[in-house]
C-alpha cells in the first residue's frame, strides 16, 4: 500500500470511528451488551461499561463516549476500535445457524471475494503452505477448537457471537495446498461486509505470526 492509499485508508477509518461513536452513544448500552454477548456494568449515573472479547482479549468500552481500555492499557488502534463499536451497534442477538458460508456466499460478498482471499487467506497460505504442523500449532495456541473438516480445521472465536472456521487442505498431485475461511451464516446479522474482512484479516495475521515461535 503506497502513502496516498494509506492516507485515504486512515481518513476513511477516522470518519468511520467518528460515526460509530455517535451511533454507539445513541444506543442502549445494556441492550447492546446482551445482544453482542458482552458484559454490562453501570459505572455511574452518567457512564456505563461494556466488557467484550475480541480475538481472545477483553476490552472495556465506555458508554456513551465510546472510549476503550485495552488489556495492556495501550491505545487501541483504529481498526479494532471501529470493529468493537460496529459489532456492538450491529449485533442482532440472533443465535448461530450452524450453517457455514464462504465470504462470497454472504450477500454482496462475491464482489469483494478476491480482496478477501488476498487479505485473509493468502497470508496463512504463505506462512504454512508446507507446514501443516505450524498451522495446527497456531490454531491451538489461539484457543481454536478442532473440527472435522478438510485435512485440518479449527474454529476460533473472533467475537462472542462470531466463530471463524479455518480449513487447511494439504494438497496432492492434482490440487495445491489451500486454506479456506468459513463463517456461520448469522455473521451478516453482526457485521457489515467490510468489517468482516478487517476482522478476518486481523485473525489471519495473528495466526501467521505464530510461525517460528
Amino acid at each position: 500500500m503506497d502513502q496516498k492509499q494509506e492516507q485515504v485508508r486512515q481518513s476513511n477509518l477516522d470518519i468511520a470511528l467518528k460515526l460509530a461513536r455517535e451511533e454507539f452513544a445513541r444506543r442502549d448500552p445494556k441492550e447492546m451488551a446482551e445482544k453482542a454477548g458482552g458484559e454490562y456494568e453501570s459505572a455511574s449515573c452518567s457512564n456505563s461499561l461494556i466488557s467484550l472479547r475480541l480475538l481472545g482479549q477483553e476490552y472495556t468500552l465506555v458508554h456513551p463516549g465510546g472510549g476503550i481500555e485495552s488489556p495492556d492499557h495501550h491505545q487501541v488502534g483504529l481498526v479494532p476500535h471501529v470493529l468493537l463499536l460496529h459489532y456492538l451497534i450491529y449485533a442482532s442477538g440472533k443465535p448461530l445457524t450452524n450453517e457455514l458460508f464462504s465470504y462470497k456466499d454472504i450477500p454482496g460478498g462475491d464482489k469483494y471475494f478476491s480482496v478477501f482471499k488476498k487479505r485473509v487467506e493468502t497470508p496463512l497460505l504463505n506462512a504454512y503452505r508446507d507446514y501443516p504442523e505450524g498451522f495446527e500449532d497456531a490454531c491451538e495456541r489461539s484457543g481454536g477448537l478442532e473440527v472435522p473438516m478438510g485435512d485440518l480445521a479449527y474454529q476460533l472465536q473472533a467475537f462472542p457471537n462470531i466463530p471463524v472456521t479455518y480449513i487447511y487442505w494439504k494438497g496432492d498431485e492434482e490440487f495445491p495446498v489451500s486454506v479456506q475461511v468459513l463463517f456461520d451464516s448469522s455473521i451478516k446479522d453482526y457485521l457489515p461486509l467490510e468489517d468482516i474482512v478487517f476482522l478476518s484479516e486481523m485473525l489471519s495475521w495473528k495466526l501467521a505470526r505464530f510461525k517460528g515461535v
